[in-house]
């Protein structure tokens, strides 16, 4: 809880506190850093861009990030928003609960990659609903 909650108050502080605001865009979990207490850090913000000012909604950029780390709309547009890195953050929560990585190429084809594995499952609950005992 300690590593998410850190995690998620530093892209608060970029998306909401820096000005102008920064989108990181390549938010995974080798890029947060632990210190002996485990306080997470961001870390390489190679791909980072300044996030879109005034009347904008979006940055347009090459698309850039971590395959299993990208957000689908980002990736058919181009459009770079800071719900981009919320999207990655969610993958890295997916990874935190389940412990599994973003992609495992050592999974079977169809678990290879963590959200569509994901989504497997919870439509799995949607159909199949777990009556009360």
């Amino acid at each position: 809880m300690k590593i998410a909650h850190g995690t998620a108050k530093g892209l608060e502080y970029l998306h909401e506190k820096a000005n102008p605001p920064v989108i990181y865009r390549d938010l995974k979990s080798p890029n947060i850093l632990l210190d002996e207490e485990y306080n997470p850090k961001l870390s390489d913000f190679g791909l980072a861009k300044l996030g879109p000012v005034g009347e904008k909604t979006h940055v347009s950029t090459r698309v850039m990030g971590t395959y299993g780390y990208c957000a689908p709309e980002y990736i058919k547009t181009g459009q770079l928003t800071i719900k981009t890195d919320v999207y990655s953050f969610g993958i890295f929560l997916l990874e935190l609960i389940t412990g599994r990585k973003a992609v495992d190429s050592t999974k079977p084809a169809s678990d290879q990659i963590l959200v569509n594995w994901v989504c497997v499952f919870c439509s799995y609950i949607y159909f199949f609903p777990i009556q009360n005992a």
